[in-house]
């Protein structure tokens, strides 16, 4: 697996819980060491054994990944990001056999992946101090829920009615 013209510095292992991404060797910050390509199709076009591979580009566009990226599991904390040209960029140095890994919830600056689907939602197991226990719903880096920028363009237009409201009272 993987592109066929670059070789990564990442290989697929297997762990107590099923496949994973490792280092091959001591990693750099900001090394890319996957990426993730395959068929783009909608929700409803995911087989349902691939769903837990599946990786959302926006709104209802979904990456159905042929590459060792698939094997990229969550952490809270974890070492890897996925850029714009979906590489999996390392955000940390990385030890070699250290496991690969991305939040499948945290949401960056300027990205707005809609809604969290409650099929999404699982227990956590990754073991760090800051797990969540039940991944549920997108948070910010820091940790805080995602608020979609569409509820406050949402709300802006409630905001006069609620000000008036409370003047009339």
């Amino acid at each position: 697996m993987g592109d066929l013209f670059t070789q990564y510095p990442s290989k697929v292992e297997k762990n107590f819980y099923g496949n994973c991404l490792i280092a091959a060797k001591d990693i750099s910050k900001g090394t890319i060491v996957e990426h993730f390509e395959g068929p783009i199709v909608s929700r409803r076009k995911i087989p349902r054994e691939e769903i837990c591979y599946a990786l959302l580009i926006d709104n209802d566009r979904w990456i159905l990944p042929k590459t060792n990226a698939r094997f990229l599991n969550h952490s809270c904390n974890p070492n890897c990001k996925i850029n714009d040209d979906y590489n999996v960029i390392t955000t940390r140095t990385i030890k070699f056999n250290e496991e690969l890994t991305i939040s499948y919830n945290i949401v960056y600056e300027r990205e707005n992946p809609g809604d969290w689907d409650p099929h999404w939602t699982f227990e956590c197991k990754c073991g760090s101090k800051n797990c969540q226990g039940l991944v549920n719903k997108y948070i910010t880096p820091d940790g805080k829920p995602w608020i979609s920028e569409n509820l406050f363009d949402n709300l802006k237009e409630f905001v006069p009615l609620m000000a008036v409201s409370k003047s009339k009272s």
